[in-house]
């Protein structure tokens, strides 16, 4: 079956679902029905499970087909997540993104408004060029996982974005698929709005063991129809706590981004 029968067979609400795991820096806090992300539960029961396996491994290689068309993106990134223990704010941000692995980020509101920074793989000798938009605003080079760049984060900027969010999600429905004994479990959420896109959302529940070698207990990922990209991502840990809200909002896909969207000298950043 080609990815687009593929695609178009699964966005049936019969159709199976898939096993998620995220990566990346950013992601989202809003609810599919457009509730704040504080009215989602941070602890919840396990749903009911039901799903054919093989529906869930044609989906998983069909976003990967449908990521590798992909040269570049940007989006709004809605992000929450649970660092030491306590559950942050949500934070709004401007991504753009260019294969092979160049970002930018742009906070849009709260504390970090106007908050800037840029990584480009081998560049600036592989730091992240950053300044926080506001008084002292000092522009500064910092390691993707030194403490000061990884303060409230629990991913370094290395692991942003929707490939590696597709890579994790390939890695453990293909582990899941090798491990019967593991007993992975499958719900089928069915259709979602998230910021406003038509979304098909499903669910893995993966071992209750912090070593089973799976990224979580339980992921929920909502794929947009339009873009056929993953938009929202839910991570609950081993202890069925909630630690990953992520969201891609207004997905645009290879709009040409250039060497100046990454370039901290471009006249329409604040660096």
């Amino acid at each position: 079956m080609n990815r687009t029968n593929t695609l178009r067979h699964l966005r049936h609400p019969a159709a199976g679902i898939l096993a998620v795991l995220v990566a990346g820096a950013v992601g989202s806090v809003a609810t599919s029905c457009g509730r704040a992300s504080a009215e989602v539960s941070q602890t919840e029961a396990l749903p009911a499970d039901h799903a054919d396996p093989s529906s869930i491994r044609e989906l998983v290689y069909a976003l990967d087909e449908r990521y590798a068309e992909v040269h570049d993106y940007r989006a709004t990134f809605y992000k929450r997540e649970r660092v030491r223990g306590r559950m942050l704010e949500r934070e709004k941000i401007l991504m753009k993104f260019r294969k092979p692995f160049s970002v930018y980020f742009l906070w849009l509101d709260g504390k970090r408004e106007g908050q800037e920074s840029i990584y480009v793989q081998g560049w600036n000798n592989d730091k992240i060029r950053a300044h926080p938009g506001s008084f002292p605003d000092i522009t500064v080079n910092l390691k993707p996982r030194s403490s000061l760049a990884m303060r409230d984060n629990r991913h370094p900027v290395t692991e942003a974005g929707i490939g590696n969010v597709i890579k994790l999600i390939t890695r453990d429905v293909r582990r899941g698929e090798a491990r019967p004994q593991d007993g992975v479990r499958f719900v089928d959420h069915g259709y979602e709005t998230v910021h406003g896109a038509k979304s098909r959302c499903v669910e893995a529940i993966m071992p209750a063991d912090a070593e089973s070698g799976y990224y979580a207990h339980r992921a929920k990922i909502c794929v947009d129809q339009r873009t056929e990209l993953p938009n929202r991502v839910l991570i609950w840990d081993h202890t069925n706590t909630l630690v990953e809200d992520y969201a891609f909002a207004g997905i645009q896909v290879n709009v040409g981004l250039t060497d100046a969207d990454f370039d901290p000298d471009n006249p329409a950043y604040g660096f």
